[in-house]
C-alpha cells in the first residue's frame, strides 16, 4: 500500500514540471544514467562474448595448428 501511495505523489509532482526546470534537468540525467548503465552491461556482455570467442578460437589455432 505504501508503494502506491508513493506512486500518487510521484503523479502530484507531474503538474509542477514544467515550471521547475531542475526537476526536469535531474529527471533527464537520471534517464542518461539509467540508459548508460544499460548500455555499460551490455558492453561488458559483448566484451566477454569476445573474449570467450578469442579463447575458443586461440585453443581451436592451438589444438588445429
Amino acid at each position: 500500500m505504501a508503494e502506491q501511495n508513493q506512486e500518487h505523489q510521484h503523479h502530484h509532482h507531474h503538474h509542477h514540471h514544467k515550471r521547475d526546470g531542475a526537476s526536469l534537468f535531474k529527471e533527464k540525467s537520471l534517464n542518461a544514467i539509467k540508459r548508460n548503465r544499460i548500455i555499460e552491461k551490455w558492453l561488458k556482455i559483448a566484451l566477454y562474448c569476445v573474449a570467450v570467442l578469442m579463447g575458443l578460437l586461440v585453443v581451436l589455432a592451438y589444438l588445429f595448428g
